[in-house]
């Protein structure tokens, strides 16, 4: 059972040793976490956005599900020391090769980014300085356009203001993009790892998990870009919500909560579930 933690507080370093690169190759202050799988067209320009932050103190881990499209074959002279590249089979369940990252990562922070996503140039930056300003909360996410092609979908994804981010609004539904996320690495000391059960969805248990011990916090800005093509996992709407509705029904066995608001919620989504089933169909 974890236990209640409303003011925790983390350790903050000395901004200035943070952005001196000359500790980049002892040990990096931020830790990226990129898994992939057969889409090295995309991969390249996400880690070329990756590359191109200002904040320079990090590490790129690149976790490979067995890619057979030559993205072996790409990291063999990598161009950047600061990457990583490892391979590691996953059965299909992305959390594992997240985990994998996370078990390798040596930063203070911890940053997610999907293979086919951008990020902007100072995305990192600000969201390193913000940590370091609040040292009791424990993650920062932002907002993040959609894009498809050299076309713009959308300026900002997300359809929820940021303020008093808590664990009762993610009750609702996730709303904030995963390659969007900051977090410190100590949080998964004290509440562990992804869960890798196929089930639910990965990202958004871990978040409610967080949410109900750790403050949270957001840069009311799009400082990524979310690619929209065929092949998205998050395009199949009424799986995803399946999954979320399934990891709703899990959060009562590992916290008490107040059933009422939990039954509401379920219901919202069973309602975008039938939503999505006859969009489909139309």
């Amino acid at each position: 059972m974890m236990k209640w933690m409303p003011h925790l507080h983390f350790v903050r370093k000395p901004l200035e040793k943070i952005m001196d690169n000359e500790s980049i190759v002892e040990k990096p202050f931020v830790s990226i976490i990129v898994t992939t799988y057969n889409r090295t067209k995309f991969l390249a320009e996400t880690l070329d956005s990756i590359l191109s932050q200002t904040f320079t103190n990090f590490e790129v881990i690149v976790v490979d599900n067995m890619s057979t499209d030559g993205t072996k074959e790409c990291f063999d002279s990598p161009v950047d020391r600061r990457i990583k590249y490892f391979r590691n089979a996953n059965k299909g369940v992305i959390a594992v090769n997240r985990n994998f990252g996370i078990r390798k990562a040596r930063g203070e922070y911890i940053a997610f980014c999907d293979d086919d996503d951008i990020w902007l140039p100072e995305k990192l930056d600000r969201q390193v300085r913000l940590l370091e300003q609040h040292p009791n909360v424990a993650l920062c996410y932002t907002h993040a356009s959609s894009f498809s092609g050299d076309t713009v979908l959308a300026a900002r994804v997300s359809r929820r203001n940021p303020h008093n981010t808590n664990y009762s609004q993610l009750l609702r539904g996730g709303f904030f993009p995963h390659s969007s996320v900051l977090i410190r690495s100590s949080v998964f000391q004290e509440i562990g790892l992804l869960t890798e059960n196929p089930l639910l969805r990965e990202d958004y248990e871990l978040w409610l998990r967080v949410s109900k011990l750790c403050r949270l916090i957001a840069i009311n800005e799009s400082l990524i870009r979310y690619r929209v093509h065929p092949s998205n996992v998050s395009n199949n709407l009424e799986t995803e919500t399946l999954r979320s509705i399934r990891t709703l029904y899990s959060v009562s066995k590992w916290q008490d909560v107040f059933k009422y608001p939990l039954v509401a919620c379920i219901c919202f989504q069973y309602i975008k579930y039938v939503y999505y089933l006859i969009a489909k169909r139309c």
